[in-house]
């Protein structure tokens, strides 16, 4: 199993490259984040000893039981819905959030990490395209909500936006899709100049996801193969 998450790695990584060379951007500015869920400790321990030392969960409980038990330099990215009755663990095990969707979570985590004596890196989850299956802040809505992130909840570093766009989209639903996350990005930026993080990209579309100004690439099957 080992050789092949490095076969897949050695595949994901030149591509990685070749698209930062046609973006003219530093392989350095992008994060892989390897997602984890449903994967084994055993499968996260090969990774890891590959080099990656990013990992994505989606569900809190399992965050915690990974975390400790995984080597204590891996940098735990917490990527799906927040519920409420969960945000403790969350605060506790993550260091980044991408999924930040609405005002009761940042409040309750923000008050749970005063608790913990900690801060955590977090990413606003937009819903880039109004889907009613889809939870995440409205793009018209994301602006005003980032600057309550920091005006209000301190221990929140606000560092950017997570988007998860339609995987299925016809080309150009896609293409409209992925110019106003630029463009939504762009806005941020000009109105809070450290949000510089997006967490756009996964397995089928981060090359574009790369040349679109993504930092943050979310991979799962396809590098650490099928979840158990």
């Amino acid at each position: 199993m080992h050789q092949d998450i490095a076969k897949r790695l050695i595949d994901i990584s030149s591509k990685i490259q070749k698209a930062c060379h046609q973006a003219k951007r530093a392989e350095g500015e992008i994060r892989l984040v390897a997602v984890s869920k449903l994967q084994s400790v055993d499968v996260i321990k090969e990774a890891y000893a590959l080099g990656i030392s990013n990992f994505g969960e989606n569900y809190a409980q399992e965050l915690a039981e990974k975390s400790s038990s995984c080597p204590n330099d891996i940098i735990w990215h917490f990527i799906g819905p927040i519920q409420s009755n969960k945000v403790s663990l969350i605060a506790k095990h993550a260091h980044w959030v991408h999924s930040i969707d609405r005002e009761k979570v940042a409040m309750k985590l923000n008050k749970v990490l005063e608790s913990e004596g900690k801060k955590i890196h977090a990413l606003i989850q937009v819903n880039i395209d109004h889907e009613e299956s889809k939870s995440g802040i409205l793009p018209e809505e994301t602006i005003g909500f980032a600057n309550k992130i920091i005006t209000h909840y301190p221990n929140l570093i606000l560092e950017g936006l997570m988007f998860m766009p339609k995987i299925n989209a016809p080309k150009k639903d896609k293409i409209e899709t992925m110019n106003k996350i630029v463009h939504l990005q762009k806005s941020l930026l000009s109105e809070l100049p450290s949000c510089t993080h997006m967490s756009l990209g996964t397995s089928g579309d981060f090359e574009e996801s790369i040349l679109k100004g993504s930092t943050m690439l979310r991979i799962g099957e396809s590098l650490l193969g099928k979840r158990s």
